[in-house]
């Protein structure tokens, strides 16, 4: 049953006792365990759709990521036939034979998917339902309750009491999904995102120009609404991806690609788009600048197991976000000017994380996580050239081939040493 399984879901910052004690307390409070036909309908869509499409996004994703790692393997093994053993190099055309077939049906399989994710039709309904699901989320943290009949207030850094209740109770996929919808839909199929017909609404808010800046902006902003850093990292990566700017465009600008990179980098509509509507956003304009710093500190704890090498990933993200809203506009450079300025001065004037004493906390554990982070991946990349030096040295050739099975532990951690350098 829908209750049942609605009961048994993770929550945004609840266990099962407070579920459970909650849930009743509803009950005796309205007297009835039916909450209406539009809540049903509405939750039932959400969890249809998280069991459904959102499920399918990753696997789609996942075989994505598998085709182009069994693609450049298959490259790797045919231009490299000097680091294979004779007995290897012997049975290369059969094995290459069986490789490529393999690789025809995963693009088979995908081209299949394909006509089911990215149709159109089918994602423009699910952003029509993901807009009404975020601004439903909005409406739960807005300081006066009220959105988006009224202009959002953003939430204070504690909040009301029992608003956090009820927010922390809603069940966690609901911003997951939302999240991962929008992250795919801006990877593999932009143009949904500034369909008309997608922008549905009464309220005069439109999906991409109004209310996405303004969740991420949110969500960034206040960070105790969202206990899963997971998520918070997924809102920097749409942040990325909307504000992408070609990297050969800063002034720091190295080439680790040999100069194997287009010689003109097309974007897309919806980035120059997105851009100007956080320059039009009054929230991102005060907020954006001081979250992204915060959360490149809050990124040091993730609660995975690969968090360590994690937390590079997003703050990389950070970097260039911030540099593309640099490089835009001056406004995000004074804006970031007086952020570190006026918390290191003790002033409280357009603070954004709630007092001026977390401000210069955040801003002192910035600078050390920035010199640690540094001095990491230096010392890092210099040890992985070493590695890289040496395995080349000892590459095989006509007069000494490669011993057995030393040849794909040496192209296994030079592939390794060369994507960590």
């Amino acid at each position: 049953h829908i209750s049942t399984y609605w009961r048994e879901l993770t929550r945004i910052d609840a266990d099962k006792e407070q579920i459970d004690a909650y849930l009743e307390q509803r009950l005796r409070d309205q007297m009835s365990s039916d909450g209406g036909f539009i809540p049903d309908c509405f939750f039932t869509t959400a969890v249809a759709l998280h069991l459904g499409l959102v499920s399918t996004i990753a696997r789609y994703i996942d075989m994505m990521k598998q085709i182009g790692r069994f693609k450049n393997e298959i490259e790797r093994v045919r231009n490299s036939p000097g680091t294979l053993t004779p007995a290897q190099r012997a049975n290369l055309p059969l094995v290459m034979q069986r490789w490529e077939s393999q690789l025809q049906d995963m693009k088979r399989e995908k081209c299949a998917m394909d006509a089911q994710m990215l149709d159109p039709r089918r994602l423009i309904c699910a952003m029509v339902f993901y807009r009404f699901v975020i601004c439903f989320l909005l409406r739960q943290v807005d300081a006066q309750g009220v959105f988006p009949q009224q202009a959002f207030t953003m939430p204070a850094e504690n909040g009301d009491v029992n608003a956090a209740e009820k927010w922390r109770m809603l069940p966690e996929f609901l911003i997951e999904d939302a999240i991962e919808f929008v992250v795919f839909v801006t990877t593999y199929a932009p143009d949904v995102l500034t369909d008309s017909t997608a922008q549905v609404g009464d309220d005069g808010l439109r999906m991409f120009d109004d209310i996405l800046p303004l969740f991420i902006v949110t969500f960034l902003a206040r960070p105790k609404l969202i206990r899963n850093p997971y998520l918070k990292a997924k809102l920097v990566d749409i942040l990325h991806y909307l504000t992408y700017r070609d990297p050969r465009e800063d002034d720091d600008y190295v080439d680790t690609l040999g100069g194997n990179i287009p010689g003109n980098i097309r974007l897309h509509p919806s980035i120059q788009q997105f851009q100007a509507n956080l320059d039009n956003n009054t929230l991102a304009r005060a907020y954006l600048v001081p979250a992204l710093v915060r959360f490149y500190v809050d990124i040091e704890q993730t609660g995975s197991s690969s968090q360590f090498y994690e937390k590079f990933q997003t703050r990389y993200y950070i970097a260039r976000t911030l540099r593309a809203l640099w490089a835009r506009a001056p406004r995000y450079v004074e804006v970031t000017r007086r952020f570190f300025m006026q918390s290191g001065l003790g002033t409280s004037e357009a603070t954004t994380t709630g007092s001026t004493r977390r401000d210069q906390r955040v801003i002192e554990e910035f600078v050390t996580r920035l010199m640690t982070d540094t001095t990491y991946l230096l010392d890092e990349s210099l040890s992985k050239l070493a590695v890289i030096r040496d395995i080349e040295k000892r590459q095989p050739t006509a007069e000494a081939p490669a011993a057995e099975g030393n040849d794909s532990d040496d192209a296994s951690r030079l592939d390794d040493a060369e994507s960590r350098a």
